[in-house]
């Protein structure tokens, strides 16, 4: 018996010995009070100081941008603008000419008349 009880020491001694530590550190935890944890240090307080004028860049990135200054702006926009001032210089040019042809007949044609119609009539949906 006495045999046994010493190979059962030997066998059990590692887990044996395993759970008593923890368990004296478990009663050693509760029995200590918490300490606590350190403070955050204090920094001075800034002073106030007062602002000047802000710089010229700073100024100048607060404009809006012109978009005819930079042609790569918007170059789908710049390219339809451009192309109804083509189109009212055309409208313009053909009221012209047939204001001359009409004119050599002896008609009378008002080409402010015919521009407003013209005008009128590409506002409206096709």
């Amino acid at each position: 018996m006495r045999d046994l009880i010493a190979c059962l020491i030997i066998w059990l001694r590692p887990g044996l010995s395993r759970t008593l530590l923890t368990a004296r550190r478990r009663i050693r935890v509760r029995l200590v009070s918490p300490t606590l944890p350190p403070l955050p240090p204090v920094l001075p307080a800034t002073p106030r100081y007062a602002r000047g004028p802000l710089p010229a860049h700073v100024i100048e990135r607060r404009k809006p941008l012109d978009g005819h200054a930079i042609p790569l702006i918007r170059p789908y926009l710049v390219a339809y603008e451009q192309s109804i001032a083509a189109k009212q210089v055309r409208l313009v040019q053909r009221e012209r000419r047939t204001a001359a042809a009409l004119a050599s007949l002896g008609i009378d044609y008002d080409q402010t008349l015919a521009l407003a119609a013209d005008t009128a009539q590409s506002l409206q949906p096709a």
